[in-house]
């Protein structure tokens, strides 16, 4: 079996029988279209990852601190998750370098520099997690493969895959101007993209990542395709639908004309063999005040299926209504197998922020488990509208716990114990989606998750999806500001320090309400430590199957005492019987026993782990490799780094 043939296959029937593979490139990001990232190789497993070794090490020397008080949009992350396609090893860097490595020596073959602007602010930090690849089957020659590169500065750029030189045939010389019809821009600044877009038959899908809590008239979210070969747009799908679209009524008194954001800033995933895309959808613009934009406010926070060759709309599903609480659909849909009245349906997981995994039919998007409309408090912020219900599924559980008392209280001291009460006794507080309130609302699980963006890994084998998950509580506090929407005042907002005065102060973003400046969203924490229980950072491994929790580990084995420490960091689920996982301020990477959770072997890192590790074998003959990218700007002294990092079994 060829390894181009193995991985199409895994697409199509989600990588169930593969598990002997002699070969297996890792040709998405997330492993495979539908995602999952999980490896059908064997040679490295329970018995023997403990002896893995380092083969090679490459550095690309891509990283900077960011000068305060814009040292989150100035400063690098090294997140991407490489592609192994075409036998070369293919990543990105902060800057938005894409470099090609010899998969098996870690030999550089090839650099490509876009020539990134380094000395403008961007919506987050300066970050690229990673590349898209198509292949033209009927033709042979220059850029017949093609690595597809999406710019923090939103540029859409076609390399041939074999040499790294832009495809002159793709838009204007190799590159697609992004911005091209995205219309309000007031600065281009707030328009990214970070996520590489996904590949279906011959055309490439992109979302992109916006500055979504500056002010009302945000940029869109619109979801575009394009063709692969000439960069002509395709098709363009109104995250805000407009007149006359379904879903427009869910946007009450106009307020689709004067709201954005509803973009999709995560991976979108793909069942190429029914030429459908399905979209993770975040927020609108502001996440935390809604009274200028009431109603539901489709399709944001939904999972929303789409004909890849026309973008026509399939069917959606909303996991939170009017979202107040920056609960956006940040982790990877996931194409999944489940098993139900004795049938196996073709499904689709979704975990989301607020630590629940919603489980959909893929053909028609309803629930598998069943969902119920649960009523939940409502503001009392003048003009603010909260929607009276939320769908909560019955099954399965929660992923982490969702409301707060004084018996869930941290107690590693009596004082900190009492601090932490009287903190608690203060705030708003009745469990999940309780409303932002002026005096400050406990917002739990907090809005980093729950799962993030570093979505799960699925095992087609079993049904298991193994979720990192956080758990920690923020304390969201409004404040009244005297500018509105019809104001003169409502200015569009800029970038440079009179931007960041703004996203502090409120002044000029149009709202009513804004974060109160410097502690409108902080953790429920006393002297640095949070207030709820440990752990902060857990590995849940989730039978989807029964819908049940099969086992739930912690994520750190313990600094000073705090065992399951919070973080950023996709797994790897291996047939070896393997989950890697790291991303916490412990600078490990940990393998977990798939079956049991049990930590077998952790190995030390250079610095912080946000990037996916991946797994390939190139040749039957080959060794089985295991690579992994730090420099996700965490740990305990907040290590920068530029590192890829290939292990292997000794000889």
């Amino acid at each position: 079996m060829s390894r181009i043939r193995l991985w199409v296959g895994c697409a199509l029937v989600a990588c169930a029988g593969a598990a002997q593979a002699d070969t297996a490139d890792w040709p998405f990001s997330e492993g495979w279209p539908g995602g999952g990232r999980y490896s059908p190789l064997t040679e490295i497993h329970r018995g023997n990852v403990a002896d893995l070794e380092v083969a090679w090490t490459y550095r690309h020397s891509d990283q900077r601190e960011g000068p305060f008080p814009t040292r989150t949009n100035k400063g690098t992350a090294f997140e991407a998750t490489p592609i192994v396609v075409d036998g070369r090893l293919i990543f990105t860097t902060p800057y938005n370098r894409v470099i090609a490595l010899d998969p098996e020596t870690g030999a550089e073959l090839w650099t490509y520099d876009p020539q990134l602007d380094l000395s403008r602010m961007y919506a987050n930090m300066i970050i690229s997690r990673g590349v898209a690849y198509w292949r033209d089957r009927r033709r042979t020659g220059p850029c017949t493969r093609r690595v597809l590169l999406t710019t923090l500065d939103a540029r859409l750029i076609a390399l041939d895959a074999a040499t790294g030189t832009p495809c002159p045939d793709f838009g204007n010389e190799g590159t697609v101007n992004l911005l091209e019809g995205i219309e309000p821009l007031a600065d281009p600044w707030e328009y990214n993209l970070t996520s590489p877009g996904t590949v279906v038959r011959n055309a490439i899908v992109v979302g992109s990542s916006i500055a979504d809590t500056i002010r009302p008239e945000a940029p869109p979210g619109d979801v575009r395709a394009f063709d692969v070969r000439t960069g002509k747009i395709l098709w363009t799908f109104h995250t805000i639908p407009h007149e006359g679209e379904p879903g427009f009524e869910s946007w009450e008194n106009g307020s689709e004309r004067r709201v954005g954001g509803v973009n999709v800033w995560s991976t979108i995933t793909a069942d190429v063999g029914r030429g459908w895309v399905f979209l993770p959808v975040s927020t609108p613009s502001p996440d935390f005040y809604g009274g200028d934009r009431p109603g539901s406010n489709l399709y944001s926070d939904s999972v929303v299926a789409l004909e890849a060759r026309t973008g026509k709309l399939l069917w959606h599903f909303q996991t939170v209504h009017h979202d107040l609480w920056d609960y956006d659909l940040a982790a990877p849909p996931i194409l999944v197998r489940a098993r139900r009245d004795g049938r196996t349906i073709d499904a689709v997981a979704q975990a989301t922020k607020h630590g629940f995994v919603f489980v959909l039919d893929r053909t028609t998007g309803e629930p598998l488990f069943p969902v119920e409309e649960v009523p939940f408090p409502a503001s009392d912020i003048p003009g603010e509208k909260t929607s009276p219900t939320q769908p909560i599924p019955l099954a399965p559980p929660p992923l982490t716990r969702q409301t707060l008392s004084e018996d869930d209280l941290y107690a590693p001291t009596p004082g900190h114990r009492e601090a932490c009460r009287e903190a608690l006794g203060k705030l708003r507080n009745e469990g999940l989606f309780t409303p932002p309130s002026v005096e400050g609302s406990v917002l739990y699980p907090y809005s980093a998750g729950g799962a993030n963006w570093s979505g799960a890994g699925y095992d087609p084998t079993r049904g298991w999806l193994y979720i990192p998950v956080n758990n920690l509580a923020h304390v969201i506090r409004l404040k009244k500001i005297s500018a509105s929407i019809e104001n003169d005042d409502a200015q569009p907002m800029r970038g440079g320090l009179r931007g960041i005065w703004f996203a502090l102060t409120g002044r000029g973003t149009g709202h009513r309400y804004w974060l109160s400046p410097l502690n409108g969203r902080t953790l429920l924490a006393h002297e640095g430590v949070p207030c709820n229980k440990p752990p902060w950072g857990s590995l849940v491994a989730l039978d989807l199957n029964a819908g049940e929790i099969r086992w739930t580990a912690p994520s750190t084995s313990g600094i000073d005492g705090l065992p399951g420490l919070a973080g950023f960091g996709p797994p790897l689920v291996t047939a070896g019987g393997l989950v890697f996982h790291a991303g916490t301020p412990e600078l490990r990477l940990r393998a977990h026993d798939s079956d049991t959770g049990a930590l077998i072997t952790t190995f030390d890192l250079p610095a912080g782990l946000h990037a996916g590790p991946i797994s390939y074998k190139l040749r039957r003959d080959g060794k089985q490799f295991l690579v992994i990218a730090p420099g996700g700007h965490v740990g305990l002294e907040s290590r920068l780094g530029d590192y890829v990092i290939a292990y292997t079994l000794p000889d």
